[in-house]
């Protein structure tokens, strides 16, 4: 058994005493839909273990933690079609580590106005219940691939 904070909303969710719409789960990671999301598509990717602080988790935690954030921004680039996908690690709100992966159409988009925003806003479960089958099955056709893009070179 992994480590868990039994105040932590995001160790409840792990351990299913609190639901959530996730679109993808393995033995070490699960992301699910913000229930107050930036916009329409906005995923967070946790760690399965309890872990306050992205700078003092295991490397190979951290990378696959990334890795799949990386995933998730090409899936949602295809679903939603926005000029931008943001990533943003900070955990003020829940300590425990959470990367907010969110399609992007302004820059105003990820502020700190736009999460009190989105925070006052009450979340549409039908929408989420939507997005999540749909990134969830976007998901699962996509490839896992780990090449680098096209014309990068090491």
């Amino acid at each position: 058994m992994q480590p868990r904070d039994h105040s932590c909303i995001f160790c409840a969710m792990v351990a299913g005493h609190v639901p959530c719409h996730a679109v993808y789960e393995d033995e070490h990671l699960l992301a699910f839909l913000d229930h107050r999301p930036l916009n329409p598509g906005h995923v967070l990717v946790v760690p399965k273990r309890h872990e306050p602080d992205f700078h003092r988790m295991a490397s190979a935690l951290y990378g696959v933690l990334m890795q799949l954030a990386h995933r998730l921004g090409k899936c949602l680039a295809h679903l939603y079609q926005p000029p931008k996908v943001g990533l943003l690690v900070m955990g003020f709100h829940v300590p425990h580590v959470h990367v907010h992966v969110v399609p992007l159409y302004a820059m105003a988009d990820m502020t700190a106005e736009a999460f009190e925003r989105a925070q006052r806003t009450a979340p549409v479960v039908a929408v989420l219940v939507d997005s999540a089958a749909q990134i969830r099955q976007a998901l699962a056709v996509m490839e896992d691939d780990d090449t680098p893009a096209s014309g990068w070179h090491a």
